[in-house]
């Protein structure tokens, strides 16, 4: 029946003229009416029983009204329900919720949650909170489909979506540090990480911590470094991830302490340390830790120097890519000394197979152009802790005055009674020696060392000597690199002159005597002296040794691995030949010659790729030269002890 049909009845019924008949009329309406109604809800309810919310009905009247059935009672029309796919009988009271904070194809995602609570509604008003660009992101939708999977929304899952979300917990990394736990040498072996992760909201979830290697190839590019040669210089090392526990055992706090042991590392590089941690809510945070250059090799230069053994090699603040070379090339490639990493790789090796001094070349000759240089070069040095530096200064062209200007002093000769020549001498010293104060300055006999390079240059230096020791107290040891070349000796009458005349009361006045380059005589004429290098050799060392212990001197001896300037800066010569099996033969016989008392060995030089008398690691000959010191510096305290 329809509704007009209805509407047709009840006219009748106020129309009748006989009350029996109204009252006929009037239950028939109202059975109909019940009939109706019980068809239509078994028809639409599917026979699911009786209906659990009150049944609203809105008649329609003349008026016009549309009727509106909400049998659940949840605010949602049943005809709105079958569209969205509900069940009109059953309330979906948070689905009703969302229906009035977000579009409808959002809301929809809160239709099958089973609670109405405050935790329930707090998650519907988050999600609303956000942005739309952000509720439609990946993660968003991730979350909450693992939350809303089970049709339950309980606090702990508002509040992970809120520290996630909308207010997002404050995850930090605290005290990240390393502490060295095995260490022989200056060689880090094992070391051990701590770090404190917290969180204000929520509770710690994951962490784990990266060690990394870090990688030098830019050397291959800007010094031109082989990369063949590149495992030679930085032995490979893998990365090493650690999945962390907690010290307690667990993750169930906002605050969890770590503490992981990393251990046999390979060295030879600086390292990086990530730690990362992540909360429930997937916040995650990530902190870095750069750690310094760990060594690779031990430092059996300081096995050297604790034993009184002083193994000195002179170093050059060069710019190699200026520098011209003859037939080889430095494995780290044309490099600066200024740049940390090739200071480090030349401490590591140097000290790790004898060496405990640089004499550094204090380049006073060019100053002031590379005065910032070489100071910043020197204070990387004296920073390691795992080399002793001296300063080496000599004559200059640039700031001496030389010649005849009294006397018969030659044309090659500086005159330290010249009060010029004076002043800048001691400015010299004033400049250098500012930095003796550090502990890891070379001290001989308690003194601060200063080396003079070609000391032979200066006459009348008794006064300079005397008022630059008397700037530390008389304890100043300085060391005259001057004795002749060969062949010759201590008895030839024009050195016995200039000794007598001008340079006797000079050489009082200092402390130890010795030479350069191994002796070595640079020139055309010394074709003989060159081919019975290793016999002239121990006969000069044999002469100055005695020589200088007749004056109460320390003797320290001179050796070179090779020598050739021509192809630089020098003019023609006979070249003095290099090579492993010659450089082990010099130094057997540089060896016998070390002074008992204080047994110093000065090798000239480290890397002076300009007059080929390098010794450190090169393409063609390797490690060959450091390996043959090495060799005999331990036989040498082998036997020393016996």
């Amino acid at each position: 029946m329809s509704w007009e049909s209805l509407k047709s009845l009840s006219r009748c019924i106020f129309l009748g003229r006989s009350s029996l008949r109204r009252l006929a009329v009037l239950a028939v309406f109202f059975l109909l009416v019940l009939g109706l109604f019980l068809v239509y809800r078994f028809l639409v309810g599917g026979g699911r029983g009786p209906v659990r919310a009150p049944v609203n009905v809105s008649v329609a009247t003349s008026t016009g009204n549309v009727s509106v059935v909400d049998s659940d009672g949840d605010g949602i029309p049943d005809d709105v329900e079958r569209v969205y796919g509900t069940d009109p009988y059953r309330p979906n009271y948070l689905f009703a919720y969302a229906l009035g904070k977000l579009p409808v194809e959002e809301a929809l995602l809160f239709k099958n949650v089973e609670d109405f609570n405050d935790s329930s509604r707090g998650l519907v008003d988050l999600y609303a909170s956000l942005p739309r660009e952000k509720r439609g992101s990946i993660d968003v939708a991730m979350l909450l489909g693992q939350i809303l999977s089970d049709n339950i929304v309980c606090e702990a899952e508002r509040r992970l979506f809120e520290a996630k979300f909308v207010n997002p917990s404050r995850l930090e990394i605290v005290g990240l540090n390393w502490t060295p736990t095995r260490v022989v040498l200056d060689k880090v072996y094992d070391i051990n990480v701590t770090f404190t992760a917290r969180d204000d909201k929520t509770p710690i979830a994951y962490a784990e911590l990266r060690f990394i290697p870090v990688e030098y190839y830019y050397m291959i590019e800007k010094y031109g470094m082989r990369p063949e040669d590149y495992p030679k210089v930085f032995p490979p090392e893998k990365e090493r991830v650690y999945n962390l526990t907690p010290i307690d055992g667990k993750f169930d706090g906002l605050e969890e302490k770590f503490s992981v042991q990393i251990k046999d590392i390979v060295g030879g590089r600086e390292y990086k340390i990530v730690a990362l941690v992540r909360d429930l809510a997937g916040n995650e945070h990530r902190a870095e830790l750069d750690l310094p250059y760990i060594r690779q090799y031990e430092n059996f230069g300081k096995v050297l120097f604790d034993k009184g053994v002083i193994v000195m090699a002179v170093y050059l603040p060069f710019d190699m890519s200026s520098i011209p070379r003859k037939d080889d090339d430095p494995l780290l490639g044309r490099y600066d000394t200024i740049s940390d990493i090739v200071l480090m790789k030349h401490v590591d090796w140097a000290t790790g197979y004898g060496v405990n001094v640089f004499l550094l070349d204090s380049q006073n000759h060019w100053w002031p152009g590379v005065m910032v240089k070489v100071f910043t070069i020197c204070r990387a040095l004296l920073s390691t802790g795992q080399v002793k530096v001296a300063w080496l200064m000599g004559p200059s062209i640039r700031h001496f005055t030389y010649g005849k200007q009294s006397g018969d002093i030659p044309e090659w000769a500086i005159d330290l009674s010249l009060p010029r020549n004076n002043e800048t001498f001691i400015w010299f010293v004033q400049m250098l020696m500012r930095f003796a104060d550090n502990e890891n300055y070379l001290r001989i006999d308690g003194k601060p060392v200063l080396y003079i390079w070609d000391e032979g240059a200066f006459f009348n230096q008794a006064g300079t000597y005397r008022a630059v020791k008397a700037m530390f107290g008389d304890k100043l040891y300085i060391i005259a690199d001057w004795f002749p070349r060969i062949p010759t000796m201590p008895s030839d009458e024009y050195f016995q002159f200039v000794l007598k005349k001008y340079r006797g009361d000079g050489l009082r006045v200092v402390d130890a005597f010795t030479g350069w380059i191994g002796l070595h005589q640079v020139g055309l004429n010394t074709e003989e002296y060159v081919n019975k290098y290793e016999f002239y050799y121990a006969k000069q060392l044999d002469a100055w040794y005695w020589f200088t212990k007749d004056w109460g001197k320390d003797f320290i001896v001179t050796v070179a691995p090779g020598f050739d300037n021509s192809y630089s800066w020098g003019g023609p010569q006979v070249p003095l030949p290099r090579g492993a099996d010659l450089f082990k033969k010099r130094l057997e016989i540089a060896l016998k010659y070390l002074d008992p008392r204080l047994p110093i060995l000065k090798i000239d030089t480290w890397n002076d790729w300009g007059e080929w008398s390098y010794f450190e690691p090169t393409v063609k000959e390797g490690f060959a030269y450091l390996e043959t010191l090495k060799s005999l510096l331990e036989e040498y305290i082998e036997n020393r002890r016996g």
